[in-house]
């Protein structure tokens, strides 16, 4: 079940299960601490009160008076929590006792023995030793009354727990009070406070969602902790940045002409896809210019095919020069290129191909020291507006390529309009 919780839940529970659990540990020291003190307490209020009436026991003892005896014992009726209170002279016989009216005989009874195991804990080295006792419902004490230095009785006081427990009692529910309130703030301080850690894993989270909804590696995670959580979005946008590397690297090997770094043929027909669309949404005219170099097998065969490869990169940059900064240049595969022209008329696109046929016949290519050479190109020049019935796009390239060979039959070194 907790491994469905959301992180924030379950950090709210941590936090109240740890407080929980160090409040139990020192409510139980506490509750144990105030147990002992109570039961001190109320010990030596049995014994202070044992002291005054064995004081007073004296010369009733002396005199083995039990009238004396039983008046004083007699007092003790003011005193509600006294269960029972018996004075024995020197020889264990009972001068006189005490027992309130309120307690049953069977009780009495039962106290009376309680009596006689707490006098059977006296050693015979020590028979006038001071013996208390205490269980949860009663405690009593046993004290030796002396009169100049020697002993000569004992007195015997039982009393309830009823103070110590009603204490005790007052102390536990103060103490869960206490307890509860502190849970309380705990939760309630835990759910302020848990953003403080949460928030960070939760932006994380979502930027994460978010780089993979849209792939958008760009991407930047923020942050103002100066703690674990910044070393976080740091390696995490360093993974982006390294991803969004390795994805424009893949994105140029697929699409880019590996010799001259020009558009690739399958990138071309993407994107002139894209800018036909747009043209003929639009009623904006576009043309295609197809450019094949003249006798560059004889090249390849007079120079080899090193020569070959720096003649393609020479004429790439031609074209990329002549063409305008907006227009597609591409390498169609083996010597033939291809500009698109966007947003251009019939005779912009003459223009261009009028500046491609002057660039490259003005271009020097030099293949060794002191060694140059000229290409020419045969340009065939296709215009959405000379051709407004054509909608394919291997149509309009097949019109531009059989013009770029109308150029070839006149004599190479030319350009002709299909």
């Amino acid at each position: 079940m907790l491994n469905r919780l959301a992180i924030r839940y379950k950090l709210i529970i941590l936090l109240g299960l740890s407080g929980g659990f160090a409040l139990l540990i020192s409510s139980l020291i506490m509750v144990s601490s105030m147990y002992l003190t109570q039961s001190k307490s109320s010990m030596q209020v049995l014994h202070q009160l044992t002291d005054v009436i064995s004081e007073n026991m004296q010369a009733a003892l002396a005199f083995n008076d039990a009238s004396s005896a039983s008046k004083i014992l007699a007092s003790l009726h003011a005193n509600p929590h006294i269960l029972l209170a018996i004075v024995t002279n020197n020889n264990g016989q009972i001068l006189s006792q005490y027992q309130p009216n309120f307690l049953q005989a069977e009780r009495a009874q039962i106290h009376k023995q309680a009596l006689e195991q707490i006098l059977k804990e006296r050693t015979p080295q020590q028979p006038d030793q001071l013996l208390e006792h205490i269980q949860p419902d009663w405690m009593g004490v046993v004290k030796p009354v002396f009169f100049e230095g020697q002993a000569i009785g004992t007195l015997t006081l039982l009393s309830d727990t009823q103070i110590m427990w009603d204490e005790f009692r007052k102390f536990v529910l103060m103490q869960i009070l206490a307890s509860a309130l502190t849970v309380a703030l705990l939760l309630f301080l835990s759910l302020k406070f848990q953003a403080i850690f949460t928030q960070p894993i939760l932006n994380l989270i979502s930027s994460m969602r978010t780089v993979a909804q849209t792939k958008n590696y760009r991407t930047v995670l923020e942050s103002d902790h100066k703690d674990e959580f910044k070393h976080l979005y740091e390696v995490f946008n360093s993974m982006l940045v390294d991803i969004q590397e390795r994805d424009d690297r893949l994105f140029k090997l697929a699409t880019t002409d590996a010799l001259t770094g020009l558009a690739n043929r399958h990138h071309a027909m993407e994107l002139m896809n894209t800018i036909i669309n747009r043209a003929q949404r639009t009623q904006h005219p576009f043309g295609l210019i197809m450019v094949d170099l003249d006798f560059f097998k004889t090249i390849n065969d007079t120079y080899g095919h090193q020569t070959g490869d720096l003649v393609l990169q020479e004429t790439a940059k031609v074209l990329h020069d002549s063409a305008r900064e907006y227009d597609l240049v591409a390498r169609m595969g083996g010597e033939e290129f291809l500009i698109v022209c966007d947003d251009a008329p019939l005779q912009t696109c003459i223009v261009i191909a009028e500046r491609i046929q002057q660039n490259l016949a003005n271009h020097e290519i030099e293949y060794a020291p002191g060694c140059k050479l000229n290409v020419t190109a045969s340009i065939g020049v296709y215009s959405s507006a000379q051709n407004p019935a054509e909608t394919s796009i291997t149509a309009m390239l097949s019109a531009a390529d059989a013009a770029m060979y109308q150029a070839k039959s006149a004599g190479r070194n030319t350009y002709c309009v299909a």
